[in-house]
């Protein structure tokens, strides 16, 4: 079954694009009014939503239909087959209901009959009462006046049935899950993806207990691409360096996994920073330094940058913090490069804020790519509960990811990045509403566990 989200000013103008685009055989299973985004005022005011739906001949759920249509002949329901009503059948016997009446607005006639009272969401009931007024407003009335029918229709029965029937199943979680990723801002072409993804595997997932929820919390597990943090070779040096636009905590970030390298790793670290353009971020690098007990050099050329890294030869690890640079800037590039070339390093993190805009982030990775970056962190997770652009990184540039962060605090607000908890992070909302405990455990490098409190 093909289903889709249809958005429009009004309801007769959704159901027009819905005939234009799946065809007559279209099924109407939901309405209401669209929920207004930060732009709405900007764009005309209230918005429409209608999900519509075509039955077509996806072997794997077109069998489950079938199956779950055999089912409802005799009362059983074995294994992949869907809960309670099939998705062919709901949808269909949702448009028999529907076709059923007269010609009448659907919308009007829903509410007279009382179709969308009773078991349904509050909310969702008002959307829809207002959705009616509206496709009415184009007619003889303007305005559809509450009524008080002591019994509903035929017609009413059999569509609030259909309806009912039809949330139950699978699929409308999957429309309800499809909606959520496009409101964490995950990419549309993306979000479709998971979805049909999610279909193709139900009948797999039925069997193993998932939920439709479950099931799409592994496949966005499986699309997110992992490094582990720093990891440390007894008797070898390792050289890191965090590169990144201003301001995005490159600073921050680097005294986080210092102190967790040399507080509880008990490793060997240094500090050296090229980020001479800032007075501030010198000071602030040599207060961490003195906190976490490291010594912390500053360079301000390439031949200084290699004369530092050789005077540090027997540490572990060596952070390189380096000036925020626009992406933008050839020249400012060209010297970030020169200095990384140097250092040899061996890693290159690239630091991206998650309150960049989706499309800005895919253009500083692409801008930074000549860095030789084979790491990304993502920072201020706090600050934002839409983090579904983490989702399109990686999916676009096949970086993997080696942290996270989630704050100011050193070294709390800092994680190695874990497919598992981002994807519940996406999906829930950000780190506060998926981390409703507050606690968040960090794993080491040495072994040792830090805890800190919050997800911020």
């Amino acid at each position: 079954m093909r289903i889709k989200r249809y958005v429009a000013r009004t309801i007769q103008e959704a159901l027009d694009t819905v005939r234009e685009d799946l065809g007559p055989d279209a099924v109407i299973l939901h309405t209401r009014k669209a929920r207004r985004g930060r732009l709405a005022g900007l764009l005309g005011g209230e918005r429409f939503e209608v999900i519509a739906a075509l039955d077509v001949n996806v072997p794997e759920m077109d069998g489950l239909a079938r199956t779950s249509r055999a089912s409802a002949g005799t009362g059983a329901a074995g294994p992949g087959t869907w809960q309670g009503m099939g998705t062919g059948a709901a949808a269909r016997a949702y448009a028999r209901a529907v076709a059923g009446q007269s010609d009448e607005g659907w919308a009007e006639r829903a509410e007279r009959d009382g179709a969308f009272r009773g078991g349904g969401d509050p909310q969702a009931g008002d959307d829809r009462r207002d959705a009616g007024a509206s496709s009415a407003g184009s007619g003889a009335r303007s305005r559809v006046e509450p009524a008080a029918p002591t019994q509903a229709t035929p017609a009413g029965v059999a569509v609030a049935a259909a309806g009912r029937a039809y949330e139950s199943t699978p699929a409308a979680r999957l429309v309800e899950i499809h909606e959520r990723l496009l409101d964490m801002d995950v990419d549309p072409d993306l979000a479709e993806a998971l979805i049909q993804a999610a279909k193709m595997k139900w009948r797999e997932a039925q069997v193993a207990g998932k939920s439709p929820y479950e099931l799409v919390q592994d496949l966005v597990t499986a699309t997110l691409p992992v490094a582990g943090g720093v990891a440390l070779a007894s008797g070898s040096r390792k050289v890191v360096a965090l590169v990144g636009p201003t301001g995005v905590g490159k600073t921050t970030t680097l005294a986080k996994i210092a102190a967790l390298t040399a507080l509880f790793g008990k490793k060997k670290v240094a500090f050296v920073t090229a980020d001479t353009y800032r007075i501030a971020a010198v000071e602030q690098l040599r207060t961490y330094a003195e906190i976490i007990g490291v010594p912390c050099e500053v360079v301000y050329t390439p031949a200084e940058m290699r004369q530092a890294l050789a005077a540090h030869e027997g540490c572990d690890l060596v952070l390189i913090d380096t000036a925020g640079r626009s992406p933008r800037s050839g020249m400012h590039m060209a010297e970030l490069r020169a200095f990384l070339e140097a250092a040899q390093v061996d890693e290159t993190h690239l630091v991206l804020s998650m309150t960049t805009r989706p499309r800005d982030l895919l253009d500083i990775v692409e801008r930074f790519s000549p860095c030789g970056v084979n790491r990304l962190i993502f920072s201020k997770l706090d600050e934002t509960s839409r983090l579904g652009p983490i989702l399109g990184v990686t999916s676009a540039v096949k970086v993997p990811i080696s942290y996270v962060t989630y704050g100011q605090n050193v070294p709390e607000d800092i994680e190695v990045a874990d497919p598992f908890r981002l994807a519940r992070w996406i999906l829930g909302g950000g780190v506060d509403d998926a981390e409703a405990d507050g606690e968040i455990a960090v794993k080491t490098d040495g072994g040792d566990r830090l805890k800190g409190t919050g997800g911020r």
